[in-house]
């Protein structure tokens, strides 16, 4: 499997994704901890993740990754849209500043900076094989 296809592979955003470190006061995390802490509540950080997940994991079940209709990648960009909304809508809405520790530690931020890369090429990728498939 080459590089690019593994990088750009849906399923190794979410892994990415889940396994952000979250570092708060007390208590800290994986991602994945704060969106199964935030479902019973109905958070929208955890509604959001598990949306963008589904629609994620649906695209990759339902086209394989083949890109023969427009409609894979558009899903695709909607699934990580949802995702990286989810992680800013999570520290936004922390009025307590409960988790801003997380911007100060090394480890927390390069799983962040990461998971950004993730996005930045899963997207590109998505667009060059939308405008194959419009063609």
């Amino acid at each position: 499997m080459k590089a690019i296809e593994l990088i750009t592979h849906p399923v190794t955003l979410i892994i990415c994704f889940s396994l952000v470190l979250i570092s708060g006061e007390h208590f800290g995390g994986f991602y994945l901890l704060y969106i199964l802490l935030g479902l019973p509540h109905g958070a929208t950080h955890s509604l959001l993740a598990v949306g963008g997940i589904a629609i994620l994991l649906f695209s990759n079940y339902k086209y394989k990754r083949a890109f023969a209709f427009l409609i894979e990648p558009f899903l695709n960009i909607i699934g990580v849209v949802l995702l990286g909304l989810s992680l800013v809508l999570f520290f936004y809405k922390d009025n307590s500043h409960y988790n801003d520790s997380t911007f100060n530690q090394m480890v927390p931020m390069i799983t962040i900076t990461v998971f950004v890369l993730l996005i930045i090429s899963f997207v590109v990728n998505n667009v060059i094989k939308m405008k194959g498939v419009a063609t």
